[in-house]
């Protein structure tokens, strides 16, 4: 094992002599310790998006699929085209209906799960629970609790009195969308409480006690000091649960299958294009700018987050 810190180097003398000798600088011994990572990186990034770049200048005619020819047709088709532009604005309106809900629900499940009290574990597991289940099956359950004739939630509110007929929740545009942000919401709002959760647990607990004792309120203590520490915790929790809004498939693909219209979204639509019609050109070409959405997102977040030391 080559040592870190070593003597004086000698000029003339190659980088594998001096691996061989164990003669290497602090650089280079740095550097040889990141080429593990730094080859992963290459094989599992930085390889796959050369190839989708490559993938978007292929077209492919859609009378003889064995012709293919290398051009940019696929970008100027991409603007042009009405159903990416239509599943682009849902999924990007389905986003901040669902990410906005997620993080409205999962601080208050985060501050619940962090009292110091002995039923809190309750509260843990109870967040494990949504987050854990497979989004298929999410959908596919609140698929079947939405049904228009059979459905929990129909039978709820006939029961309550709230509605005098059965609501078609799939089957109408409006109410499809109240369905599938509903079911999101479930799903994923456990997950933002847990990133919460662990940030509430960094919070040094000395600084809300001398804000007690100065005589702040709890509103004060939540406001000035619990929510500025829970800046990156809050970082973190939007921008994943930003990217997986983003490439939301499994539940309106459930809520699809059980009659539902009006739900592509980008992942659907991106599957339709490659797996359906097996334009892997063009659907690599909707990646992209799916891939697009989801970096400038990110930078914002970043940008608006960002903390200085």
């Amino acid at each position: 094992m080559p040592s870190p810190t070593t003597p004086r180097v000698h000029r003339g003398v190659t980088f594998w002599t001096r691996l061989i000798t164990g003669q290497l600088t602090e650089k280079e011994f740095g550097w040889l310790l990141l080429s593990p990572a730094f080859i992963l990186l290459i094989g599992i990034f930085l390889y796959p998006m050369v190839n989708v770049l490559l993938l978007t200048v292929r077209v492919q005619e859609i009378a003889d699929p064995s012709k293919v020819s290398t051009s940019f047709e696929n970008y100027s088709r991409l603007l042009k085209d009405q159903a990416f532009i239509d599943a682009f604005w849902r999924t990007l309106w389905f986003g901040i209906l669902t990410v906005s809900g997620s993080f409205l629900i999962g601080l208050p499940l985060a501050l619940l799960a962090n009292v110091k009290t002995g039923w809190r574990w309750v509260v843990r597991i109870a967040l494990l629970l949504p987050w854990a289940m497979p989004q298929v099956i999410a959908g596919t359950m609140f698929a079947w609790m939405f049904n228009s004739q059979y459905g929990l939630f129909n039978d709820l509110l006939l029961r309550l009195q709230i509605i005098e007929q059965p609501i078609r929740w799939l089957l109408q545009p409006d109410t499809q969308v109240i369905a599938f942000v509903v079911t999101t919401i479930w799903k994923t709002s456990s997950f933002v409480a847990l990133i919460l959760l662990g940030g509430l647990q960094s919070i040094p607990i000395e600084l809300e006690e001398a804000a007690t004792v100065d005589g702040a309120s709890s509103w004060q203590i939540f406001w000035r000091i619990t929510m500025p520490l829970l800046r990156p915790a809050i970082a973190v929790a939007l921008i994943f649960r930003t990217l997986s809004a983003l490439q939301v498939f499994d539940i309106p693909y459930a809520f699809k299958q059980a009659g539902a219209l009006n739900l592509e979204t980008l992942g659907m639509y991106i599957q339709k294009t490659t797996v359906e019609f097996t334009d892997f050109g063009y659907g690599a070409t909707v990646s992209l700018g799916l891939f697009v959405l989801a970096l400038i997102i990110t930078a914002l977040y970043v940008r608006f987050f960002r903390t200085d030391d």
